[in-house]
């Protein structure tokens, strides 16, 4: 027997098809439209790929009953399809590098919601699952998307601070080709638990020589962060350096300076 929500799941109305896969989530039978929900997570519409997932997420509360469906989506042809079947299936259990292919597709998605909802889940994922962070180190260092070697340096702040291989690829996004890669390492130096002594010299060179505008300030910011919480780490080169940048013609410059010089002070012993 056809359950009547069939139907609706296939109207061309989009509000139609949304409305039926909410009904599903309080539906007691639903476990019966968990194919029609997972082909529906690859809808042109965001909002009824949503509403599918949330139905899966609710009917997956036991989730032998859409492993199945979720895997077939896994493997369809359809990107959207195959990411929202990820993140479904990370919202039902914890994360498994299974879903990592999927993840990734999203780390360079056009849509900034789907970038940073695989980069949550790439995170978590690497918390329990080492081989995780070598992917991630890899993507961040080699991407060949500049979009994805972003993504993956924000997870790579939080997934292992402490590790060696970490800062390495910070130090070498510094000098990243793109300014959008440059920034996000800047923003993450401070994350690390034993940044090396070459990585202050290289925030330096940016500091003093980087054309983007915005890549010098979170360099000068950087610097500061860097010298409060590990003061060994930072060359004594660095007060004079930001002096020097406060005669800058950039008053956000300015600024961030006067923050980073205060940060040094409050560092020192």
């Amino acid at each position: 027997m056809k359950h009547t929500l069939l139907a609706q799941f296939s109207s061309p109305d989009p509000e139609v098809r949304r409305a039926a896969c909410q009904a599903a989530q309080v539906d007691e039978s639903a476990v019966v439209l968990s194919e029609a929900l997972s082909e529906l997570l690859g809808d042109p519409v965001k909002a009824v790929g949503r509403a599918a997932s949330d139905a899966l997420v609710a009917i997956g509360r036991e989730p032998e009953r859409v492993a199945a469906s979720l895997e077939r989506a896994l493997h369809s042809n359809d990107p959207k399809r195959r990411w929202r079947a990820a993140f479904t299936a990370a919202r039902i259990g914890p994360p498994d590098p299974l879903l990592l292919p999927a993840l990734i597709e999203g780390l360079g998605s056009v849509d900034s919601d789907v970038r940073w909802a695989s980069a949550r889940v790439v995170v978590e994922m690497g918390r329990f699952h080492a081989e995780v962070l070598t992917q991630v180190v890899g993507l961040a260092r080699g991407g060949e998307s500049p979009v994805v070697r972003r993504m993956a340096t924000f997870a790579l702040r939080e997934i292992a601070p402490n590790r060696p291989e970490s800062a390495q690829v910070l130090m070498e996004a510094v000098s990243d080709s793109d300014l959008h890669v440059r920034r996000a390492a800047m923003t993450a130096m401070a994350s690390l638990d034993s940044p090396p002594a070459p990585l202050a010299d290289r925030v330096l060179e940016a500091l003093r020589s980087d054309p983007d505008a915005a890549t010098r300030r979170l360099a000068a910011l950087a610097l500061g962060e860097l010298g409060a919480a590990h003061p060994e780490a930072v060359p004594s080169a660095t007060g004079a350096a930001l002096a020097d940048a406060r005669d800058s013609e950039d008053p956000d410059l300015r600024r961030a300076v006067e923050r980073a010089l205060a940060r040094l002070e409050t560092g020192r012993p």
